[in-house]
């Protein structure tokens, strides 16, 4: 059994479609109005949850979420794959997206997500984060390593694509590991 490990480094984005019930999403609005401020401020202030007094809701991770994750297109993100604890390749972010060459050098398929269509009614939440956004590992009985056997699914976000998901002979890989800081988020709803 070899292993192998892929880390995915730099520039994240995370998309999250809250599914509030109606109840606590009518008792959040009236809230917001008493406070003269939007919903989708007071969901991004930690201190909103101390307020609302639900033993539920900590915080904006304990809402559930349809989540998209993904690495940036930026000069700062890269994907390492090591084999048996040796590094055998690092794709910088602008060779992955690259679509201007005659040969692809790997295979790219389009995600299949809720982002990929026209968006639905709801509270959506966008940040941007920075760091070890996963870490991948796995066995295998193959002791080499193929780019072929990789496929990397790719959606697109306002113009913008990012790497949604790695496949290993159309196997899902599971995340291991992620520890990343959130440098901007934004959220907004749609009625």
């Amino acid at each position: 059994m070899s292993k192998i490990k892929i880390n995915t480094f730099g520039e994240g984005i995370e998309i999250r479609k809250l599914h509030l019930d109606s109840e606590t999403y009518y008792n959040w609005i009236a809230i917001a109005k008493r406070k003269n401020r939007p919903l989708t401020d007071l969901l991004l202030d930690p201190f909103f949850y101390h307020q609302v007094k639900d033993a539920r809701f900590k915080g904006l991770n304990d809402i559930k979420a349809t989540l998209v994750t993904g690495m940036q297109n930026t000069t700062k993100s890269q994907i390492e794959i090591w084999h048996n604890r040796k590094k055998v390749l690092k794709i910088q972010s602008h060779e992955l997206f690259n679509e201007i060459v005659l040969f692809p050098l790997f295979k790219l398929a389009k995600s299949q997500n809720f982002i990929d269509h026209d968006l639905e009614n709801g509270i959506y939440v966008v940040q941007k984060t920075i760091g070890l956004l996963r870490l991948e590992q796995f066995s295998t009985d193959t002791q080499q390593l193929k780019m072929d056997d990789f496929t990397f699914s790719v959606s697109e976000w306002e113009n913008s694509k990012f790497l949604t998901e790695i496949k290993y002979k159309n196997q899902t890989l599971n995340t291991v590991k992620t520890d990343t800081t959130i440098i901007n988020q934004t959220a907004f709803e749609i009625q």
